[in-house]
């Protein structure tokens, strides 16, 4: 199949955070394709390296955008130099964030303030001042990876599944402020993707036929799966959308089911 095409995301300068591997790293090469502006965000510069270099590689343009962006500073300040450095700031999509397994009776406070910040606060670091520049230069677009488990609790995730929820609604707050000023934000969800950040949780074969058994389409997502729903977003083909949650789950969350019935156990085995 083809893919669609989006002329006008040609030359928009591009913020993905946590774009060093999994879904971020498949949402930077896709706007790559498109012609956009690039910045790779990683805590690291050889986080960044790697997915600079594959989009660099294949024609686009792109560049390390080294900071941690649960820190507020940081954060601020890597939007700043974005800014000085382009003259312009067309696109956040906000995607870096961690998953810790750990029991609540056990976690540690530094863990949970660790998956808030990262996963939740750093929308909040680099969304305002993004979308100051946004608004002053007519308008831009903001798209959210979120995540089923903000809305679904899941065993030894509840730090994970708080963050999500959190980031869901400032993203409905954003997309409620920001829109008269010509802001749209937006939540795309996946849900089960094979990553870095569930490999060693779905390595276990019995684990990962269960969650297969959950999906209506009976398997689990891949990274390049995701990217087709952001890049319609961020285009002027979506230009009417804004606090629009799209699912990109294969039906996780169509009945939210928690035992697979017997009776649909035989299906796509």
């Amino acid at each position: 199949m083809t893919p669609t095409r989006y002329e006008g995301l040609a030359g928009k300068v591009v913020l993905v955070t946590g774009a060093s591997r999994g879904i971020g790293r498949s949402i930077a090469r896709a706007f790559g394709d498109e012609g956009a502006r690039v910045l790779v965000n990683s805590r690291t510069p050889e986080g960044a390296a790697e997915t600079v270099d594959e989009i660099v590689a294949n024609g686009g343009s792109a560049e390390a955008a080294v900071a941690d962006v649960g820190d507020a500073d940081a954060a601020r300040a890597l939007i700043a130099s974005i800014i000085e450095r382009h003259g312009q700031f067309d696109v956040l999509v906000n995607n870096a964030g961690v998953g810790p397994i750990v029991p609540l009776l056990e976690m540690k406070t530094a863990t949970w303030e660790e998956t808030q910040r990262i996963n939740e606060w750093a929308l909040f670091n680099c969304g305002q001042p993004a979308a100051k520049q946004m608004v002053a230069q007519g308008g831009g677009s903001i798209v959210v990876i979120g995540s089923p488990a903000g809305m679904d609790a899941y065993d030894a995730q509840t730090a994970y599944c708080a963050s999500k929820a959190g980031l869901h609604m400032l993203a409905m707050g954003m997309a409620w402020e920001w829109g008269p000023l010509g802001v749209r934000t937006n939540v795309v969800q996946p849900g089960w993707i094979d990553t870095s950040l569930n490999n060693e949780y779905l390595s276990d074969t019995d684990v990962r036929e269960r969650v297969t058994k959950q999906i209506p389409l009976r398997r689990i997502g891949a990274p390049e799966e995701v990217p087709p729903a952001v890049l319609w977003l961020c285009s002027e083909d979506a230009s009417y959308v804004n606090g629009a949650t799209i699912r990109v789950d294969g039906g996780k969350l169509a009945g939210r089911p928690t035992v697979v019935s017997k009776r649909l156990e035989w299906a796509r085995r």
